[in-house]
């Protein structure tokens, strides 16, 4: 074939401009340049298979073929779907066949986008693709710049989606787990970087009209319907079907199922491990959406996740040894700890867990100027502010070990009060409680404790010195109507601290616990195990409905899945909060009280 009718007039003189001794002097070699990029171009996994020797499953050609025509492309799949990997070739690929492309790739923290680089361009890909190695002429990676630079002009640059992520340019945006990017950052300091690649052929007045349009790509695992990435997905997918320039692809854990990512037995193991909501959002990739009558709702829970270091309780070995907790918080001025418990039945069923939280309770106060004075200030106590600072779930048990276990908690958390439930299994936790008991894994006796709320309790079992310093709640009707409007109250006025989400808190225990990046799976979940169970609070408060009585007006929480142990164990503690906040501010008539109660 003459493929000479295929090229234009400045193409067929292309050669001219090369020394004798250059590859592209001849005018075939320019051809098969010329046809090779735009093969390449035109079917991007045929040139990641061929140039980078990479293979690819089926799903990825077809992502990274949709990738080349739709500049505006949102990718929600779960977990193990090979996301970053994906991003990780398109990135490369996008920056060899495009000389002078500027690929920026932000996410909510830098060292969460870092990975794009560290592990997955380096780790991953270099050692499979002599040829992309070469073509890279050299790394940036520290604290201030993490940057891939290509020998033909191109770059891939990793930014932290924040205020401070200004003057950039980019021919690619990337928005990686794009759920935890506030949309106001996108929106006013992402999404301006990007701008038109200037190729120096494209500035030819012949070839005026063949612009690139710059690309975005969102890419996230699923989440709430109420979070803003719902509304872009819609109208990503109304633009697609009305043959637009945007397109949505989802995935569920079937893809890392069929070309074994993970395996059937992994997958097994993860459904077990997490709550029926967390798995629907992270396996079976669905937009959760928030039942009308909820209670309590993502938004409320979730601006209150401010929370990123957690405690972590010693284990047996380290308390046999009598060895300080190095995972310990120090305890602040007028601090007050408290272990708040939801028993579970002895034998119950497999939804049926006793749940411990540790809360930290910190006075607050404020100083206000008094008006029409020289300068005068009064302090004004606004009452605890709750911080949840760890969880723990057990499958129900026999009542001395969930005792003892108490007591364990307890000592490490160096806790001031028990919060109980008191009804079914809980009182009979309590007896054991309030005995002396002897715990054979930490080879330690623990003194008998005692109900300091209610006497008939009080009464059942008496040892003389007993500590005085449980709180036990029997709820009825009313005093659960209190205990959920209290919940709701404290998160609505920000006096509530929750744990951050599972994906950011790699970043944070990594930064505090340097053991975490070695360590064996078992004990990386350790470390994650509050986050994970912060995620099932969350999941678990927003599945629940209530509804409020004609007459009393009390409001009555129900649950659909027969799951509201966190909540219970949570807002029990929350509670017992507001009982002490009410000593805390009647000491003095100078305070602004924060209601609890509607």
């Amino acid at each position: 074939m003459n493929y000479d009718v295929l090229m234009d007039e400045r193409q067929k003189h292309l050669h001219e401009h090369f020394p004798s001794t250059h590859y592209l002097h001849k005018v075939e070699n320019v051809q098969r340049v010329l046809l090779w990029l735009t093969f390449y171009r035109r079917n991007p996994s045929r040139f990641v298979e061929h140039y980078f020797g990479i293979v690819l499953h089926l799903y990825q050609h077809i992502i990274l073929y949709l990738m080349e025509y739709f500049p505006s492309f949102c990718i929600v799949a779960a977990r193990s779907a090979a996301k970053s990997f994906l991003i990780a070739v398109f990135a490369c690929k996008e920056a060899i066949l495009r000389p002078g492309a500027r690929i920026v790739v932000a996410s909510a923290t830098k060292k969460q986008a870092r990975l794009i680089v560290s592990e997955k361009i380096k780790k991953e890909l270099l050692p499979k693709s002599p040829l992309l190695e070469a073509e890279i002429d050299s790394f940036k990676d520290n604290q201030n710049e993490i940057e891939v630079i290509f020998k033909n002009g191109s770059s891939i640059v990793v930014v932290a989606a924040n205020e401070n992520a200004r003057g950039y340019r980019a021919t690619v945006m990337i928005y990686e787990e794009f759920r935890m990017i506030a949309k106001n950052i996108i929106d006013s300091v992402l999404s301006p970087f990007l701008f038109v690649r200037q190729a120096d052929y494209l500035k030819q007045e012949e070839y005026a009209g063949m612009q690139e349009e710059p690309k975005e790509v969102y890419i996230s695992s699923a989440w709430y319907q109420n979070h803003w990435m719902w509304n872009l997905i819609q109208t990503f997918t109304k633009d697609m079907l009305s043959g637009g320039t945007s397109c949505v692809i989802a995935m569920d854990y079937s893809i890392a199922l069929k070309h074994n990512i993970k395996t059937r037995n992994f997958l097994i193991k993860e459904r077990k491990k997490l709550d029926p909501m967390s798995w629907a959002i992270e396996y079976e990739n669905q937009m959760i959406a928030e039942n009308a009558r909820s209670f309590f709702n993502y938004d409320q829970l979730n601006r209150n996740r401010r929370l990123k270091r957690a405690f972590y309780p010693r284990r047996n070995d380290e308390a046999l040894l009598k060895q300080k907790n190095k995972y310990d918080i120090p305890k602040q001025v007028g601090e007050i700890r408290v272990l708040s418990c939801d028993i579970a039945m002895e034998g119950g069923n497999d939804t049926d867990n006793s749940i411990f939280s540790c809360i930290r309770l910190l006075p607050e106060s404020q100083e206000h100027k008094v008006m029409d004075t020289a300068g005068e200030h009064i302090t004004v106590k606004r009452g605890y502010r709750r911080q949840v600072v760890y969880m723990e779930s057990i499958h129900g048990g026999e009542t001395t070990k969930q005792a003892i276990r108490i007591k364990q908690l307890y000592t490490d958390f160096n806790a001031d009060y028990c919060v109980l439930d008191g009804r079914n299994a809980g009182i009979s936790v309590y007896d054991m409680l309030a005995k002396v008991l002897f715990d054979e894994e930490r080879n330690i006796e623990y003194k008998p404790w005692k109900c300091m709320n209610d006497e008939k309790v009080a009464n059942r079992i008496q040892i003389a010195g007993a500590e005085e310093n449980v709180y036990v709640i029997k709820a009825q009707l009313e005093t659960n109507s209190n205990i959920a409007e209290s919940m709701r109250n404290a998160l609505n006025s920000g006096m509530i601290d929750l744990l951050i989400s599972n994906t950011e808190a790699v970043d944070e225990i990594s930064n505090f616990i340097p053991e975490y990046a070695t360590a064996d799976v078992e004990a990386q979940l350790f470390f994650e195990r509050p986050y994970i169970e912060t995620v099932a609070l969350i999941n678990e408060m927003i599945n629940l409905e209530y509804e409020r009585g004609d007459q009393t007006g009390l409001i009555k929480i129900m649950n659909n899945n027969d799951r509201k142990d966190r909540y219970t164990s949570v807002s029990y503690g929350n509670y017992f909060a507001q009982m002490l906040e009410h000593d805390l501010l009647s000491d003095t008539a100078e305070y602004e009280y924060v209601p609890l109660f509607n």
